[in-house]
């Protein structure tokens, strides 16, 4: 136990070196190029806003922390190039009982969902958790972006559960983007 208890401290070190500079704070992001239009269909929504409609569109994820600056693992939130909402989330497939988690983000018991003012930062922080991902098999997940939207999902679902969340998430945009149709009337 003590050593299952090291290695994920051990992790959420390496997470949170890898994510910050050793004083602490961010490290520094590609510059954003894109507007704040750019983020799409989704502009506007909070992550805890986007977690709800995954939830209506049937993804079986339950919110439990809306994160604000002086809880945030990550020491992101309202930073330049930093995400502007963050939510982890528990998904019960992980099997992972939430009272043994000890990592300060907690995304393997479900994941985490991080919204940023543009499509240039979400992509940024997508490639710096692919490359965190890539540094260890104990820090995988499965990271998919929307505009300025970033999923994070637990290791822990199967391939196709995770991609049921990259689909849903796809799926808000599609129909966020379709435009509405003229209704039809009966005479």
């Amino acid at each position: 136990m003590v050593g299952v208890a090291v290695v994920a401290g051990l992790i959420g070190f390496t997470l949170n070196r890898v994510t910050t500079g050793s004083d602490g704070t961010p490290t520094p992001a590609v510059t954003p190029t894109a507007d704040a239009a750019a983020v799409g269909p989704l502009a506007g929504l909070t992550a805890e806003q986007v977690a709800i409609r995954l939830l209506d569109a049937g993804v079986p994820l339950h919110t439990t922390v809306v994160y604000d600056a002086s809880s945030d693992p990550n020491q992101l939130l309202g930073k330049p190039d930093g995400y502007t909402s963050k939510i982890a989330f528990l998904d019960a497939r992980t099997q992972i009982n939430p009272a043994g988690v000890t990592s300060k983000d907690p995304v393997e018991q479900g994941g985490s969902i991080e919204v940023f003012a543009d499509s240039a930062a979400a992509s940024s922080r997508v490639q710096q958790l692919r490359t965190v991902s890539s540094s260890s098999q104990l820090l995988q997940e499965a990271d998919y972006q929307q505009g300025g939207v970033v999923l994070r999902v637990s290791r822990y679902l199967s391939k196709e559960q995770a991609d049921g969340y990259g689909a849903a998430l796809t799926a808000l945009v599609t129909a966020a983007t379709v435009a509405p149709s003229a209704t039809a009337t009966v005479g």
